[in-house]
């Protein structure tokens, strides 16, 4: 996720939930476009891996030998595997014929991912959507994909065209694992342990990405695996404390701090693990306002 899967936080949610439940990270991607990304540039988004997963790296763009080189490159730097981005919805993306854009070109899609999997010891994945604006090609893509050698597909329920807020059709995510003998994850909805089972038992899938869950509560994977209760409000704010620390020991700035600060409490707050009002996103002082919220919430 852009501007949320960063070092800090990959680290933070790796090392929060019980060695094991996160299965594997994947970085913000990466935008290739006029040339392959610089070596120090993909060390430097990686970062150190946190133990006890698997760590990618997520590239997105359309050249396929600028994309393959940069793959090269980022199996160099240490990536576990390479995350192809065939997904993104985002306006601004799909205009430069690049994310969810190259649903349109699934020879493309194919061609990057074959010749990835020629220029890599490592493994390769597609994340891809549903479709642009409709699902007919679902099961033709995903048998594309896996003839040209990926390792993984990814699969979100909804289409480029749907909203956040029009619920994934889990149906599609059951379509790609029928049409494949490759894995395949499923992606959207699955927020909590019930939707993640739910998903799980209704597709067939064989994994589940989690995006938003994770921001709105950090511990799902724990929660999932081991069964644990929802931590409580004091705790989602010192993870948020932490996760303040742990940003500007990697060198964010105050600025950059306070604004995923706002965005994680955007999250939490309406998912009800957080005290929230909307003055929090508008807060100078986002701790002393949150434990006045918590004080508050406590009487």
């Amino acid at each position: 996720m852009e501007g949320i899967t960063d070092r800090s936080f990959r680290h933070l949610i790796v090392e929060c939930n019980a060695p094991g439940s996160v299965a594997m990270t994947t970085t913000e991607f990466v935008r290739v476009s006029q040339l392959p990304t610089p070596l120090l540039q993909l060390q430097d988004i990686l970062g150190d891996k946190p133990a006890h997963t698997k760590t990618g790296i997520q590239l997105m763009g359309n050249d396929v030998e600028i994309l393959v080189e940069s793959a090269r490159r980022a199996a160099e730097a240490g990536a576990d595997f390479i995350d192809y981005n065939f997904g993104c919805p985002a306006p601004r993306v799909f205009k430069h014929g690049a994310g969810s854009a190259l649903l349109a070109k699934p020879n493309l899609i194919a061609d990057i991912v074959r010749e990835s999997k020629a220029a890599v010891n490592i493994p390769v994945s597609a994340k891809i959507r549903s479709g642009i604006d409709h699902d007919s090609n679902i099961e033709d893509m995903c048998k594309q994909i896996e003839d040209a050698g990926a390792d993984l597909i990814i699969i979100h329920g909804r289409l480029k065209t749907d909203r956040y807020t029009d619920p994934a059709n889990w149906s599609r995510i059951t379509r790609a694992v029928n049409a494949v003998n490759i894995p395949v994850h499923g992606n959207g909805d699955a927020v909590d342990n019930k939707t993640i089972q739910q998903m799980l038992d209704q597709t067939g899938c064989a994994g589940v990405m989690i995006g938003r869950g994770a921001l709105n509560n950090p511990w799902i994977f724990d929660e999932y695996i081991n069964n644990t209760a929802r931590r409580t409000p004091r705790q989602f704010s010192d993870w948020l404390s932490n996760y303040a620390k742990l940003m500007a020991k990697r060198g964010a700035t105050e600025t950059q701090v306070l604004g995923k600060l706002k965005q994680a409490a955007k999250a939490m707050g309406p998912a009800g693990n957080i005290p929230f009002a909307q003055s929090l996103l508008r807060s100078n002082d986002f701790f002393g306002d949150l434990e006045h919220l918590l004080s508050e919430d406590l009487v």
